[in-house]
């Protein structure tokens, strides 16, 4: 699909910052230069100096400083192999710093990906998403495959550079010996994307452990007080000791069979080592091969050992990356919400504006439809409520009234305009839902209210008053900045919802939707909080979903929904006349 992250996207990503790739690779090749030629330098002495066999070397230092004295050569070659250890140290250091700066960059751009597609993920499938599970894949997913991204920059380039290097160096030392390493090289590579395959599916398990123990302790987290108040603690607890013993068992898995796998083939690395010591000997005994070129072949040998492990390693952590690319890609597919044009703004320059639903239906996913044909209308600035008993639909047409779900059939408009060209950021910057059960966030009061946004004191006052929250809030001692605690469980249901309205005020929009906004108040406190938003609501257009008869009385029209139809409209003394209002309808069911 268009929108999976695959390795070519991770590619790309890489080869967009351009100027900290060239950076890393330009100072990894002057690393690997200037390390190349180390090896052979100190052999080279055993044979020009030790088994006096004179050679270029000590002929260029010899005129160099005038001298033939055995220390000047040690004390030159020492000198020189340290310098250039020191400067390639140095090259080596820049390289990893530009090399982290794109690790983090990467996983800045994956994380801003996976969010960006959040935010605009259709309600329906946000509602089965498990926040511990995301939280998994935005984490730990996205740091192993930024880490292996590193990886790739840190060694591909180097690793084959000095790969190609020793073979060159090598090649000249002896060919015969050289073309021995490198049709054994090959072999490792296979044998290490076996290893890789193997690790990666048990890293594949372990992630999955750890994903179903945060999903399940970041519920359990979210609702103590309910697990609690249902002394359940021992049981969920339980669970979650459980999914840590398999927590523990699959990371024991991964863990020593990927350290019997590292150990594995260091184990054949070496043994390949010793066998070529051994026929460095005899290439020795028998061919015009020195001593100190032999032991300078040894070096390299060692040497390449280095480069050719690091492509061993990045063969198995693509292996092990591929399961994050796949959970990762769990978020990336989810169904986004429809991105409607902004064509036109009913909104724009009005107090109100009108609202329509013409024909709708609608059915969750694929299943049973649970709107039919819903019909109805708010003129600008007219009162209209949504009565019923639970379950006729009332809220789902609500949620669709601002775009929450799209409907199957049928067309909603503000003003003379369909949703489908206002577009839905438009349409809920200018309409609020305010929904039965308030959720907020475990901050401050201020916060709460203005949801980051900067609003003076005054105003926040202001709203509170409306919404009979003022008094309270005052005699906090710390006020405004007092903190309500997760989801506002030191706050009543009352004191709750009273909050949520006062926020509601402080959004100043066109249009409000209460769906049984004030259920948590007591007759008498409903009554007097709609009695002071009443100058808040003159003049806009409401809709009002409830049961009780206070609330349903403001209306200035009515309709009365059953079983996701519109079984009857009009004033309220004309429905209740016909006997269709009832006191609760709640109470019948």
């Amino acid at each position: 699909m268009h929108n999976t992250y695959t390795f070519q996207t991770l590619y790309r990503q890489i080869k967009s910052q351009k100027s900290d790739f060239w950076r890393t690779n330009l100072y990894g090749i002057l690393a690997t230069l200037l390390l190349l030629p180390i090896p052979m330098l100190i052999p080279l002495l055993i044979d020009e100096v030790l088994l006096e066999h004179p050679g270029k070397m000590t002929a260029w230092i010899s005129s160099l400083f005038g001298s033939t004295e055995t220390w000047v050569y040690i004390v030159t070659i020492l000198v020189t192999v340290m310098l250039l250890r020191f400067v390639a140290f140095y090259f080596n250091n820049r390289k990893t710093f530009y090399a982290i700066k794109i690790t983090q960059k990467i996983s800045y751009l994956l994380r801003y990906r996976i969010l960006h597609h959040l935010e605009r993920v259709s309600l329906a499938e946000f509602e089965t998403l498990k926040s511990g599970g995301v939280a998994a894949k935005t984490i730990q997913d996205v740091e192993m495959v930024s880490s292996f991204a590193g990886q790739t920059v840190v060694t591909l380039l180097t690793s084959v550079l000095m790969l190609v290097g020793i073979a060159g160096v090598m090649l000249w030392m002896n060919w015969v010996l050289a073309l021995l390493v490198f049709i054994l090289n090959p072999l490792f590579l296979a044998f290490s994307k076996l290893l890789g395959r193997k690790t990666g599916e048990l890293m594949r398990r372990q992630n999955e452990a750890y994903q179903v123990y945060q999903e399940l302790l970041a519920e359990t987290l979210e609702l103590f007080v309910q697990v609690r108040a249902s002394n359940q603690e021992k049981s969920f607890f339980g669970l979650l000791q459980n999914r840590a013993k398999k927590m523990e068992e699959t990371a024991l898995d991964y863990g020593y069979k990927s350290m019997v796998a590292s150990s594995a083939s260091a184990l054949m690395t070496t043994t390949v080592v010793d066998v070529f010591r051994a026929l460095g000997i005899a290439a020795v005994a028998y061919s015009d091969l020195t001593i100190g070129m032999m032991i300078a072949f040894l070096f390299y040998l060692s040497t390449l050992v280095q480069p050719v492990q690091q492509l061993m390693g990045l063969v198995i952590g693509y292996q092990t990356t591929k399961p994050a690319f796949v959970r990762i890609n769990t978020l990336l597919t989810l169904e986004q919400e429809p991105h409607y044009a902004h064509e036109e703004n009913p909104f724009e320059g009005k107090v109100t504006t009108s609202l329509a639903l013409n024909d709708i239906s609608f059915a969750y996913g694929n299943g049973k439809t649970i709107l039919h044909g819903i019909s109805l209308k708010a003129a600008e600035g007219q009162k209209i409520a949504l009565i019923g008993p639970s379950g006729s639909g009332k809220t789902t047409i609500a949620q669709i009234m601002v775009g929450f779900y799209p409907s199957h059939r049928g067309e909603i408009h503000y003003g003379d305009a369909p949703i489908e060209k206002i577009g839905l950021p438009v349409v809920r910057e200018n309409v609020a839902l305010m929904l039965q059960q308030s959720l907020f966030f475990n901050d401050s009061i201020r916060m709460n209210l203005t949801l980051s946004k900067t609003i003076d004191d005054e105003k926040i006052y202001k709203a509170l008053r409306a919404a009979q929250m003022e008094d309270f809030i005052k005699g906090l001692e710390e006020g405004l900045d007092a903190r309500i605690g997760k989801n506002g469980i030191r706050l009543s249901g009352g004191q709750r919802q009273r909050l949520a309205i006062a926020r509601l005020i402080l959004s100043d929009p066109k249009i409000v939707i209460f769906d049984e906004a004030t259920s948590a108040l007591d007759n008498a406190t409903e009554y007097h909080l709609y009695e002071t938003l009443a100058p808040f609501l003159e003049g806009r257009t409401t809709v009002i979903i409830a049961h009780r008869t206070t609330t349903i009385k403001q209306a200035d029209y009515i309709y009365l929904i059953e079983e996701g139809r519109v079984k009857a409209e009009g004033i309220y003394n004309v429905l209740q006349e016909n006997g269709l209002i009832k006191e609760d309808f709640d109470a019948d069911q």
